[in-house]
């Protein structure tokens, strides 16, 4: 369990498979690929489990006052899928919630978790390049876009205006250096 000043983060279990089917509005899931089907929601929810068997870190439930309110958290990239590889922070929150802060809060208890107990060296960030929300909150973490990493998404078609991604970089001494985290 992890917490911030408003925020309760809780581990993600096979149990919130309802949790991740609600999250699935289509304006939350428009900048990653388009709502998902019961079956896809299903077997997201079994990658990010067996994630965390895999590698120790994971996705958490983010709760404000009781209740839902998204998911945060800790992944490794898939270096074989063409993707940039290092550990990714990676949100999604209800719609209703965004413009709160919410994101930028939860993301950075992740984070402070990733450095403190898992010694990581590095967080990176990854987003279509028009996602100016989730590009403000990276910036709001301190994050640096690395330009010269942007990138074609191999997994999207050339035509996909979701295929063109960014890099956000956070090393663990600028993370620390950070007065107000």
């Amino acid at each position: 369990m992890l917490r911030s000043a408003r925020l309760e983060l809780r581990p993600l279990t096979a149990s919130d498979l309802p949790l991740v089917q609600a999250l699935n509005d289509p304006r939350v899931m428009a900048t990653l690929g388009g709502s998902l089907s019961v079956a896809e929601c299903s077997a997201w929810l079994a990658r990010q489990l067996a994630h965390f068997e895999a590698h120790g870190y994971r996705r958490y439930v983010v709760n404000h006052e009781g209740e839902c309110i998204g998911f945060v958290g800790l992944s490794h990239t898939d270096f074989e899928r063409g993707l940039v590889p290092g550990v990714e922070v990676a949100w999604r929150l209800a719609f209703a919630h965004w413009g709160r802060g919410f994101a930028t809060e939860a993301a950075r208890a992740t984070i402070k978790e990733g450095f403190e107990r898992f010694g990581l060296s590095e967080v990176i960030a990854v987003t279509s390049v028009d996602n100016w929300r989730s590009r403000r909150v990276m910036d709001r973490l301190g994050m640096t876009h690395s330009p010269s990493e942007t990138f074609e998404h191999p997994e999207l078609p050339e035509s996909d205006p979701l295929r063109q991604h960014v890099i956000y970089r956070l090393p663990r001494s600028q993370f620390a250096a950070q007065p107000d985290r």
